[in-house]
């Protein structure tokens, strides 16, 4: 399988997941709200399920946003440029988000690894943090894969 269908696949496998997750958040949802109001009930973990699937959505769903230019870019100045420079600059702030990104990715499993080792757990669930926060990294390498693709395809064009 050559590198462009490998990434094509792994996109389409987290749009998947994060069109699962989505369809999660509103089954749960819905079910809270029909416990709450038809039987007087409520899940205590209805939220934090919630809220934990959106965070999985919006770390590991922006790699795929950013493939598909879906992403925030503010070009107003790098349009008017001529090609040659647009292409340095781009490569610069791509070679820019690169190290972010890996920072980013070095210091989430820093705080992982703190936070399990407190033993730092969610309130209702008490499901260990490292579950939430393993979104993160795996959402920033994501995103990494991506912009390597496009720093690299800057410069085959």
């Amino acid at each position: 399988m050559n590198k462009t269908k490998a990434n094509e696949s792994l996109l389409k496998l987290v749009e998947i997941v994060c069109a699962g997750f989505l369809f999660l958040i509103a089954l749960i949802t819905i079910a809270q709200v029909i416990m709450r109001y038809i039987f007087s009930y409520s899940f205590t973990w209805s939220e934090e399920i919630s809220i934990a699937l959106f965070a999985y959505i919006g770390f590991i769903g922006i790699g795929v946003a950013y493939s598909q230019n879906r992403h925030l870019y503010v070009d107003a100045l790098i349009i008017i440029l001529p090609k040659p420079i647009r292409k340095v600059i781009d490569s610069i702030a791509l070679g820019l988000s690169i190290i972010f990104l890996i920072v980013v990715i070095f210091q989430i499993v820093k705080v992982m690894i703190a936070s399990s080792k407190v033993g730092l757990t969610t309130p209702a669930l008490l499901l260990p943090m490292v579950y939430i926060y393993i979104s993160i990294p795996v959402g920033c390498l994501l995103f990494l894969i991506q912009v390597v693709k496009r720093f690299s395809d800057i410069w085959r064009k």
